[in-house]
Order: C-alpha cells, then structure tokens, then sequence
C-alpha cells in the first residue's frame, strides 16, 4: 500500500510525552503529519517545544486554511479546531459560483471557532472526523487522553478505509480515549510512542 498523504495525531493527558518519543523516531517527507492536542485557548509555545524532537518543520497555520506540506508537522493552536481537507484550486471547467473548485493531490487545514467538543477546542474527534474523508490515505494516531475525545474519529476513519493506530494502554498516563478506541474500532497497529513513530515511518516509505 502507497504511504499516506496524511498523518493525523490526536492526544490529550501525557500526550506531549508521547509526542516526544514519536517525533525522536519519525521520518515522513512524503506525508502531511497534523497534531491536536488539547490546550488552552492562551498561547503556548507547543509548536516551538514540539520542533526540539524533531528536523521536520513544525509550525501552527498563520492562516486559515493553511497548506500542510509533505514532510512539514502543523499543530491546532489553542483555541481553534483543526479540520483537514483537500488542497483546492479553481476549477478550469465551467463552474456554477457555488462549485468553483476541484481537488487536488495536498492537504489543507482550516481553523474554526465551533464549540468545544468533549470539552476541548481543539477536540481530535473533530480532525479525526474530518481526516476520514481521504479515505485510504490518512492514518489517524490516537494517544493517551483522560477523556473518549478520539475514538469515534478513530472508528469514522476506520470505516473510510484509513488505518487507526493507538498508544498502547500500558505505556498512556491516561488510557481513557485508546480504551474507547479500542472498543470502537480495531486498530491496524497499537504500540508504545517510539514504536508508532518507527512504525509510522515504515508505512510512509510504502
């Protein structure tokens, strides 16, 4: 199977933790890699913190939507959920003004101000739910979370033919949202932060 066009991270509780050992082990210049994890709406140097793991570009949009390049991680700043989507460019055909857009190869992300979801803006469900639309081609990672905020985009991308991986319970400060997965859907891979990110790196190569 081709590796993925998007790689999307969700986690909340001991999240960051994970996210350390998954970044230290990460290589993906083929794929969009989108990460929420919950956090207040004040600002945080997350992105800043997050890219001392990593050589990948990491960054939150300064706009919305905002381009996710090959090889580059973009964060959900505070405040804001995080939906995923094709890149768009306006259509050469005949359009109505309703339809003046086609699809193509990328991702974008766009920001909202919807209410919390599950408590937290941003909520992963909500990136999950929105990542489930590129079908095949998306990996949703759900990671410790002391809430079920997660697992039903888990299983909304499961049933779209994208792949579900999970934080082994046994290594999550909070195993709360991986348990829930694991009832909701039945994850392709489940492994602690280092062997997701050594697995994740592998399935990108193809």
């Amino acid at each position: 199977m081709a590796g993925p066009d998007l790689i999307v991270i969700g986690g909340s509780a001991g999240g960051l933790k994970a996210m350390k050992g998954i970044l230290e082990t990460l290589d993906v210049r083929g794929s969009a890699v989108c990460v929420v994890l919950h956090r207040p709406p004040e600002y945080s140097p997350l992105a800043e913190v997050l890219q001392t793991y990593t050589s990948l570009a990491v960054s939150e949009p300064a706009d919305s939507p905002w381009e996710c390049a090959p090889g580059t991680v973009t964060v959900a700043p505070g405040g804001y959920h995080l939906l995923v989507g094709h890149s768009r460019i306006l259509s050469e055909e005949p359009h109505s003004p309703i339809t003046p857009y086609e699809a193509v190869p990328g991702v974008r992300a766009h920001l909202t101000l919807d209410g919390p979801v599950a408590y937290s803006r941003p909520s992963i469900d909500v990136a999950f739910l929105s990542a489930a639309d590129f079908g095949e081609s998306v990996v949703a990672v759900l990671l410790s979370c002391a809430n079920e905020d997660g697992a039903a985009g888990c299983a909304a991308v499961k049933a779209a033919g994208g792949r579900v991986v999970l934080q082994d319970p046994a290594s999550c400060e909070a195993p709360v949202a991986v348990e829930a997965a694991l009832r909701a859907a039945a994850p392709d891979h489940v492994a602690d932060p280092v062997g997701i990110g050594t697995w994740l790196t592998e399935v990108a190569r193809g």
